[in-house]
């Protein structure tokens, strides 16, 4: 298979990232291998049925080699792996990488169409692995399939087997699929550089070493899951996988198998918190949390950390540009909940697009090759940086996300821009300082809120606010549902802009008015 990749970083870029050490200084070796000989009976894989030592992964990602090859899997083919969160996925990832074979990774909940939009974009007859409970349901009339469990149970290979040599670090190895800004998913192609690279960065972020137990319950087919498995195996860590998630049920595995980092959604995360604040003995072995996107509510985290000991980190990214910048040792709770982060090693960001004089464009060692279908790249890069979508400031080498490129709230499928709404807004007696930003509801998927500092003495209600936009001209559709109070400066960055991400973490904290539904416990409000 051959993927074309022309907007990898160009030859003076690589020259540099491998001079700094931030390209080539790893093997696949260094990974797997090496932990089984320092440490062959340390704990590097669990999942709900099985528990594996290094000694015993290294065996069977070493046999799954072979077996691999017996089946004709060869450097630079195209294997499609169907992933649950489960050992025998991760055995089957560490093997094909090592067979140089492409990893075209899906999600075990994906669709027939799926598989099919895989295969279609890549433009290959590729193989599948699958695990067995789902190979009818999607891939009825695919010739070339082996079951996951294969692998595992099959005793001796037979026909040549592999040649264990190093694969090109710098080829196209692993594609992932996203589908954030188009209806159509994207393949994004990483090569082994750019994913130790990203997986570098997440060491520094949360300062994981071999004592590590990362616990995940993203999917293994996310740039979360990929991270994780990179993290753990060139830390030499150990990594345990939740397959099903049931907030009582995974704090029970995390506390007994010691797990000290979660990262991936902050619902997981909260739902968790949640879970041990309701028990008896209040305990959570997690250490560190590793957080991206909308943040928890301030009173959560401030129980984690407070409470549970917990630490929180800052982590921004992508699937095209992972760990991207983060929180680092040193950094007090309020600097890791007020920005994004440091940048890390070799990233580096342009302010300013042909769209929008705020957009991020970032490159670095964990950006992607590009995508798998050439004729994504076109919107996505602009003289070679890529375009993030995120309007953002960097301070002193730290980078904060101010906002969307389109800011919006989606309320059951509509698209308010909150920006209309802050103009719509404009000229409200008894505000000094407002701004719109969107919350997550049970009902309808967000809801809109608004922020305001009243002038002092003034009592501002939301029918306050509802009557101004709705004399204003704003649609009932687009009308704000909650109120919430500030009794103090609206948070900004340096240059003066609202930090809706903060708005969001810290309205719990705040006095608030809300529609009935809200109050009646129908939405999150």
């Amino acid at each position: 298979m051959t993927l074309r990749v022309g907007l990898a970083a160009p030859a003076d870029r690589a020259q540099r990232y491998r001079a700094e050490g931030l390209w080539g200084g790893r093997k696949l070796r260094d990974g797997v291998e090496a932990a089984a000989e320092r440490r062959p009976r340390a704990l590097a894989l669990a999942d709900g049925e099985l528990r594996l030592t290094y000694e015993e992964l290294a065996g069977l990602v070493a046999k799954s080699v072979a077996r691999l090859a017996s089946h004709g899997v060869r450097a630079g083919d195209g294997v499609v792996l169907i992933a649950g969160n489960t050992a025998d996925a991760v055995v089957a990832y560490h093997a094909l990488l090592r067979t140089g074979a492409v990893v075209v990774l899906l999600d075990r909940r994906c669709g027939p169409s799926d598989v099919r939009v895989a295969l279609e974009t890549l433009r290959i007859g590729a193989r599948v692995l699958v695990p067995a409970a789902e190979r009818e349901r999607l891939l009825p009339a695919h010739a070339d399939v082996l079951e996951l469990e294969v692998l595992r149970s099959e005793t001796s290979p037979t026909g040549p087997g592999a040649t264990g040599s190093e694969p090109d670090r710098g080829a196209p190895a692993v594609v992932l699929f996203t589908s954030v800004t188009t209806s159509r998913p994207k393949g994004v192609v990483h090569s082994l550089d750019t994913l130790t690279a990203g997986a570098a960065n997440m060491a520094r972020i949360t300062g994981a070493g071999e004592e590590t137990v990362a616990f995940l319950v993203s999917p293994l087919a996310s740039i979360t899951g990929v991270m994780q498995m990179h993290l753990v195996a060139d830390t030499h860590a150990a990594l345990v996988l939740e397959d099903c998630f049931e907030p009582d049920a995974a704090l029970d595995r995390i506390n007994a198998l010691g797990a000290t980092l979660l990262g991936g959604a902050p619902v997981i995360a909260e739902r968790l918190l949640r879970a041990a604040s309701a028990r008896t003995d209040r305990r959570i072995a997690l250490r560190t949390l590793a957080l991206g996107g909308a943040m928890l509510p301030r009173p959560l985290l401030d129980q984690a950390s407070n409470e549970f000991g917990i630490e929180i980190a800052r982590v921004y990214g992508s699937s095209e540009a992972p760990n991207f910048s983060g929180s680092i040792p040193g950094d007090g709770m309020e600097q890791r909940l007020c920005d994004d982060g440091a940048l890390m090693p070799g990233s580096e960001v342009r302010i300013g697009s042909a769209n929008h004089a705020q957009e991020g464009m970032l490159r670095g060692p964990s950006l992607f090759l590009g995508y798998a279908d050439p004729d994504d790249d076109a919107d996505a890069f602009e003289d070679g940086w890529y375009r993030t979508g995120d309007l953002v400031e960097v301070n002193g080498g730290r980078l904060t996300v101010i906002g969307r490129l389109k800011e919006i709230a989606n309320r059951s499928g509509l698209k308010i821009s909150l920006a209309e709404i802050d103009a719509a807004l404009t000229g409200l007696l008894g505000a000094r300082e407002h701004a719109c930003f969107a919350l997550p509801d049970a009902e309808t998927g967000e809801h809109l809120a608004v922020a305001v500092l009243p002038e002092g003495g003034t009592a501002l209600t939301l029918d306050d606010v509802v009557s101004h936009l709705r004399a204003g001209g704003l649609a009932r559709r687009k009308l704000p549902e909650q109120l919430v109070v500030w009794d103090g400066p609206l948070p900004r960055t340096a240059s003066g802009k609202v930090v809706r991400s903060r708005l969001q973490v810290e309205w719990p904290t705040k006095p608030s008015q809300c529609v009935p539904r809200l109050r009646e416990g129908r939405g999150s409000g």
